[in-house]
């Protein structure tokens, strides 16, 4: 099937930049971007896929940063001084 899309003429010809740099042809470099998001399992960004992964107590990186930072830190030097 065939498509039109329009694209910016900055990405138009960066996209065909690099399909030449891979030595394929601009449409299957096309077929492939879409290929790659098509069978992607989950889309990226989508915070419904990282739900969960952080454990611990929540905290306020603009109130409690610099605690965090420092005890990362020594944390870390203790852990190389042995």
């Amino acid at each position: 099937m065939r498509t039109i899309i329009t694209l910016p003429d900055q990405m138009h010809a960066l996209a065909k930049q690099r399909a030449a740099e891979l030595g394929i042809s601009f449409a299957e470099f096309a077929r492939r971007l879409f290929e790659k998001e098509l069978d992607a399992s989950a889309p990226q960004g989508d915070l419904e896929s990282i739900c969960g992964m952080v454990q611990g107590t929540p905290f306020d990186m603009a109130r409690d940063g610099r605690s965090i930072i420092e005890a990362a830190v020594m944390a870390e030097m203790a852990e190389r001084s042995g």
